[in-house]
C-alpha cells in the first residue's frame, strides 16, 4: 500500500498545495507522512483530495502507516 507522501508525489503535489485541497494546515500533511496520529476528519480530508487529484477513489484503508485518532 502506498503511503501519503508516495500518493502526493504521484498527484504532483506539493505539501501546501494538499494542505489546501484538503482545507488543514501543511503541518498536519507532514504529521500524516512522519507516521504521526491525526484527527480522522483531517486524515479522511486527506485521502479524499488525494483521491480527487489522482482521478481515484481512495480510503483511509488503502494508505499504508497513516495512524488517525477520533476526535472528541
Amino acid at each position: 500500500m502506498p503511503t501519503v507522501r508516495e500518493l502526493r508525489l504521484e498527484a504532483g503535489l506539493s505539501k501546501k498545495e494538499l494542505g489546501r485541497r484538503a482545507k488543514v494546515d501543511a503541518k498536519t500533511i507532514k504529521r500524516a507522512e512522519d507516521g504521526l496520529p491525526i484527527q480522522d476528519v483531517k486524515a479522511a480530508a486527506i485521502v479524499r483530495a488525494l483521491g480527487e487529484a489522482l482521478g481515484q477513489k481512495i480510503t483511509i484503508e488503502d494508505v499504508d502507516n497513516l495512524h488517525i485518532y477520533l476526535e472528541q
